[in-house]
């Protein structure tokens, strides 16, 4: 249970790795039980109360089902949110950097190195420290010096006058963009939802002992299925629940996007 709720232990190892081990974990155990039950409760007293039982492991099993499917519900929107949070944040470094086309060449040319050094920082220093779980300080020293030089008065000769008002508003989104990133790469899913997710699913399993089949080998078989099956949920809920931590994780695509074009629009210059 810890090695699933442990972010750090998890997300050391592939995907697939962690998904080997807790499935296989959670059919032996399953198995083990089975066996267990079998010593302690003999088999045709568990099939007498066969209809009883599964009236309430039909309701135990259905309750788990939708406490699986609210939490990989969750667990899917929170990494939706990290990519268009993320898809925003690189749209908006391209709509400073054009924006910037309209101003004097020295201040054009100040701004599209800071946009650019951002994007570049983005991509080499904090994506990596949030693959590692490490909190990224919310202010930046790029951004801060856009936002100087916006507000700055604007030179004498500048062609738009409301250019400078769109570039104030274009950083201004450009931070609430930073600022939703860094809130989805903190925000995850409480132990507490970890621990009755896990203890549920055990004694999901842990309930269907109290059935009887006639032949051993199709009930072992039915409970390691039954363990496998809530296993893979939690498999989807470890992917999901980190948006931008393990193998399954949003990418740099959208920046190194806008940085290939900025590049671009440099050399054509």
């Amino acid at each position: 249970m810890g090695f699933v709720m442990n972010p750090d232990m998890v997300y050391q190892y592939p995907l697939w790795a962690v998904g080997l081990l807790v499935v296989g974990a959670a059919m032996l155990g399953a198995v083990l039980l089975e066996l267990c039950a079998r010593r302690l409760v003999p088999n045709e007293l568990r099939q007498r109360h066969n209809d009883v039982a599964a009236a309430m492991f039909s309701i135990i099993g259905v309750t788990y089902a939708v406490l699986l499917a609210f939490v990989a519900m969750l667990a899917w929107e929170g990494f939706n949110r990290a990519k268009a949070a993320s898809y925003a944040e690189a749209t908006l470094i391209g709509d400073v950097y054009n924006l910037s086309a309209g101003l004097m060449d020295s201040e054009k040319s100040a701004i599209r190195n800071e946009i650019s050094r951002y994007a570049r920082h983005v991509v080499t220093i904090e994506w990596p420290a949030q693959a590692e779980g490490r909190i990224v300080d919310q202010d930046s020293i790029y951004l801060d010096g856009l936002n100087k030089m916006a507000l700055a008065p604007p030179a004498s000769g500048q062609v738009d006058g409301n250019l400078h008002s769109l570039m104030v508003q274009a950083i201004e989104r450009l931070w609430g963009a930073r600022q939703e990133r860094l809130l989805a790469a903190q925000t995850t899913i409480p132990e507490i939802v970890w621990f009755v997710l896990i203890a549920g699913g055990a004694l999901t399993v842990a309930f269907s002992s109290f059935l009887g089949a006639p032949s051993l080998r199709m009930q072992l078989a039915m409970s390691a299925v039954l363990a496998a099956s809530g296993a893979l949920v939690l498999i989807l809920i470890i992917a999901l629940s980190h948006p931008f931590r393990g193998d399954f994780r949003v990418s740099t695509a959208p920046f190194e996007h806008v940085l290939s074009r900025m590049q671009a629009t440099a050399e054509k210059q």
